[in-house]
């Protein structure tokens, strides 16, 4: 399994897709469905399919930001 700690060095450009949902959070499920919407590339090479890393981090800062419950009153 490829080294994917990312804290001392660039990114692989691609990420094959049974190693996503440990890289990026995201479900085989969602990889697919986020892929079929335009959101996430992925490319085959020969019968493995892989994330295009730069898509898939895209998609996760896109998401939105999530605000705990409360915590809107706790500011007021």
């Amino acid at each position: 399994m490829p080294n994917l700690n990312f804290t001392t060095r660039q990114p692989p450009a691609l990420v094959p897709l049974p190693q996503g949902q440990a890289v990026f959070g995201l479900s085989r499920s969602t990889t697919y469905r986020a892929a079929a919407e335009g959101l996430i590339t992925l490319r085959k090479i020969g019968s493995r399919t892989y994330i295009v890393t730069e898509s898939a981090l895209a998609y996760i800062a896109a998401l939105p930001v999530m605000t705990p419950r409360g915590a809107a009153k706790e500011a007021a």
